[in-house]
């Protein structure tokens, strides 16, 4: 087993559950001195309380903090070498937005209604803090679906490979067992997507609709999203561990992009890979039918990392 897994939040390495809810908050204008340690003992406190209620709903609460809330509550600890603010990214009429963000905190389980109990709480522990901006609830969608109705995540790493693929290593001691986090809420367009016939959505995909199942290489166009997402160094490819899930309703639905790595980088070249139309003019043909509105940048740190300011 990787060492450094036993010291990582455990929300970063395990599965995505059946209820999930991501708050964003941002830092008021003068946090208290000692911010940090309000923020980490609300986190493991409340945490601890509401899984109390139901141990078999495996509730967690995972805690990312921003570029810009690192520098305002953690200037005396080391800053994670590679944690900068999300850049915008556009090419032709596509467009990844940067925006606001200085907290992040995943709140996942099997049952909705202590996801909200948990982010109720933590609002209130950080009113003198920091603000939540956006309270996304996502949920598990049939078979694992995301809601243009194809599987999501199917090439997620798993056990040992998960935790080599998000968890930063001896490369910087004092942040090890912590994870590089990026952030983005899709919108679907739905009309556009529900109008393709199934043969286009597979190929705009990658994979089949009903099994699930990779198109072969002769087929898979240059263009479909999972060709596009893939990273790749010397042939092989660079794991990353994605918690999405659905969210919305009838009106208005996407899904959250959660995306784990040891190094952002790997994140960042998935999404310019997405965004940048190569030489013959493809780029990820799925961003025709969503649109980003969200985009943040985090690191999570490990727990133990989080204890010593919870005690």
């Amino acid at each position: 087993m990787n060492h450094h897994a036993s010291h990582a939040q455990p929300g970063v390495l395990s599965d995505p559950t059946t209820f999930a809810e991501y708050l964003t908050f941002t830092l008021v204008e003068t946090p208290p001195a000692d911010a940090f340690a309000g923020v980490a003992g609300s986190i493991v406190g409340i945490e601890k309380s509401i899984r109390q209620k139901d141990p078999m709903s495996n509730l967690t609460m995972t805690l990312g903090v921003s570029h810009n809330g690192w520098k305002r509550l953690l200037a005396d600890h080391e800053m994670p070498r590679e944690l900068g603010p999300f850049q915008t990214m556009s090419d032709g009429d596509r467009t990844f937005p940067s925006t606001a963000g200085d907290l992040f905190c995943m709140i996942k389980s099997e049952r909705m209604d202590l996801n909200y109990q948990a982010a109720k709480y933590l609002k209130q522990a950080l009113s003198g803090v920091a603000e939540l901006i956006e309270d996304i609830q996502g949920f598990k969608y049939l078979d694992n679906r995301d809601m243009i109705d194809f599987v999501d995540g199917t090439e997620n790493p798993f056990d040992d490979e998960r935790a080599e693929a998000v968890l930063v290593g001896d490369e910087q001691p004092s942040i090890s067992g912590g994870s590089y986090l990026t952030v983005q809420r899709y919108v679907d367009r739905e009309e556009l997507w529900d109008a393709q016939t199934t043969e286009d959505q597979e190929k705009t995909v990658g994979r089949t609709k009903m099994d699930n199942v990779e198109l072969d290489d002769d087929v898979k166009p240059a263009w479909a999203h999972n060709a596009k997402s893939k990273v790749e160094e010397d042939g092989e490819e660079v794991p990353m561990f994605r918690q999405n899930r659905p969210f919305g309703n009838a009106m208005e639905h996407g899904t959250m992009f959660v995306g784990f790595a040891r190094s952002p980088e790997v994140l960042t070249t998935a999404l310019r890979q997405m965004i940048t139309a190569d030489e013959n003019g493809d780029y990820d043909r799925l961003l025709d039918f969503v649109e980003a509105v969200t985009g943040t940048n985090y690191f999570v740190p490990s727990r133990t990392f989080l204890e010593q300011f919870a005690d």
